[in-house]
């Protein structure tokens, strides 16, 4: 399978990314961390985790704060910790847009925690995630061997969340507390990315096709996030990073008549996921650019039949209905983005001295 589609049957990427810093310069931060233009990022006066407003380029998302007047008598400690400063937060799809970036100015992801730490970072969340593209693992068979207790685990406690077949809905299994520094998350994405898929129900890549089966998340926050950093720059080796987690907190075993765990053998397919007989593990790029086909999927599937009986309508009447609809609409921020997108390419995006450097390098 491997030779055939020069992919390896695993691979891992950031899928989850949020960093603070007490400064308040979100111009300098974005400089520094994406090497971009700030002035292709649009204002929104709302934002969430207490910040007041927030700067939007596509899905790439840095919210901000006024800084706090100091109060009467209040220690510079507790005043600084008021200070909520910057914070940048970039979803699983924030993450494959920014990777567009990185592709085109050469840069990856070390170059950005460097340049946070840099910055004076404090990383509150990284996901790292294992993506599984040909079922090595099965995730109702690890369901049922955590329901019969066949693992050893650090972790004190974990949830199921069994598949409806009706609805298409994945099996989910949750391993520790969302509260605590490390939680993990397996499941299978093919039903998710089913789910999730634009167009209309015959449009629809069927489930069994998906390009990812299964997906293993290894959540970090607060002091777990900025050490697996570091442990990443350290090493730059996700591998060694993600399993050395993993192998920590989790291991599904094989029973035996022996009653004492310990004595119980790794189960096969376990230790085919932790390493054994498959190629090594690398941190990958997968950039997905900002389109519109989920405007056109919504569009097919909800509004299809209305649009054309305005147009034979119109066709029929004189009218210019469609046209006064359409000249009616207001652009929002995240659509102008998309069409400037399209029209400019990255040209604005990027800072002037990388462009610069750019058409040194092609000349």
């Amino acid at each position: 399978m491997r030779t055939l589609t020069k992919r390896n049957n695993l691979d891992c990427c950031i899928d989850y990314f949020r960093v603070t810093f007490k400064s308040h310069d979100a111009e300098n931060i974005i400089r520094q961390a994406f090497q971009m233009n700030p002035d292709h990022f649009n204002h929104e006066d709302w934002a969430f985790y207490g910040y007041t407003h927030k700067l939007l380029c596509a899905e790439l998302t840095v919210m901000l704060s006024p800084q706090p007047e100091r109060r009467h008598g209040e220690s510079e400690e507790d005043w600084l910790k008021r200070d909520k400063g910057t914070m940048i937060e970039l979803s699983g799809q924030g993450c494959r847009y920014l990777e567009n970036y990185l592709r085109g100015q050469k840069r990856s992801w070390y170059d950005v925690f460097l340049a946070c730490q840099e910055l004076g970072s404090h990383f509150k969340r990284v996901d790292l995630a294992i993506n599984d593209r040909y079922g090595v693992l099965d995730i109702p068979e690890l369901i049922e061997k955590y329901w019969r207790g066949e693992y050893r685990s650090r972790f004190k406690g974990g949830k199921i969340h069994r598949s409806d077949r009706e609805h298409k809905e994945g099996n989910t299994l949750e391993l520790g507390s969302r509260q605590s520094g490390v939680h993990m998350v397996i499941y299978e994405k093919d039903f998710e990315q089913w789910q999730r898929q634009n167009g209309l129900q015959e449009d629809k890549l069927p489930i069994e096709e998906q390009p990812i089966k299964n997906r293993f998340e290894v959540r970090l926050t607060d002091e777990r996030a900025d050490s697996g950093i570091d442990e990443l720059l350290a090493t730059r080796d996700p591998e060694k990073v993600i399993f050395g987690i993993i192998n920590h907190y989790i291991c599904f075993l094989t029973p035996t008549k022996s009653k004492s765990k310990q004595s119980w053998p790794i189960d096969p397919r376990w230790a085919t996921f932790i390493g054994a007989n498959r190629d090594k593990l690398s941190l990958t790029v997968d950039p997905q650019p900002f389109n519109f086909q989920t405007t056109i999927g919504w569009l097919k599937k909800q509004v299809s039949s209305s649009l054309k009986l305005i147009v034979i309508l119109d066709e029929l009447l004189g009218t210019q209905t469609l046209d006064e609809i359409i000249d009616a609409g207001k652009l929002s921020p995240r659509q102008i983005d998309l069409i400037q997108h399209y029209q400019n390419g990255n040209r604005g995006v990027y800072l002037d001295e990388f462009e610069q450097k750019e058409k040194q390098s092609n000349e």
